[in-house]
């Protein structure tokens, strides 16, 4: 009896709470209706994602001193004299910035010479590099800039092979569009 009771309250609960909606249409040409109801929810925006490749050149020097050349008896000079300068391989002084964010970005570089190598300048062609957005652009044709160090100053020539003088910092920041 407790199970027939309680399979009734069970179907009327279910009815009570149905709320199914009749019309009876009594004549040809006639109509019913029906109130539509809609709601706002508001969507959300994508939020920033920054995702920046840095490619560094080796960053490999060569400081070669000056070169007096060689003694020429019949002009009294040296001929084939060079001024000591500062070389490296083909790229080895090239940082390339790609921007794979959803916003654009600036990359600030910047040299700091190491204690003992004070008087040897690192300067870059560009020391900001803006770029915009990758938003609209393959991964392969994403923005991409460059910039080259070039090294200013004198090395020792009782320095050791291959000694780090100084460092390069690329500071990522957000950008204006």
């Amino acid at each position: 009896m407790k199970k027939f009771i309680a399979l009734m309250l069970a179907i009327a609960l279910v009815f009570a709470l149905s709320t199914a909606a009749f019309a009876a249409v009594t004549e040809s040409g006639g109509s019913d209706s029906a109130t539509v109801y809609a709601t706002y929810a508001a969507g959300s925006a994508a939020q920033t994602v920054y995702s920046v490749d840095i490619a560094w050149g080796s960053m490999e020097f060569t400081y070669t001193g000056a070169t007096e050349g060689a003694w020429s008896t019949t002009s009294h000079d040296y001929e084939n004299a060079k001024e000591a300068a500062w070389s490296c391989t083909e790229g080895a002084n090239v940082v390339t910035v790609t921007n794979h964010s959803n916003a654009p970005i600036s990359a600030t570089l910047d040299y700091t010479a190491n204690d003992g190598y004070a008087g040897i300048k690192g300067v870059f062609d560009q020391d900001t590099l803006s770029l915009k957005s990758a938003v609209g652009t393959s991964p392969n044709e994403a923005p991409t800039a460059t910039t080259t160090l070039t090294l200013t100053g004198a090395l020792d020539s009782a320095t050791a092979d291959k000694v780090t003088i100084g460092t390069v910092k690329i500071t990522i920041t957000g950008a204006a569009s």
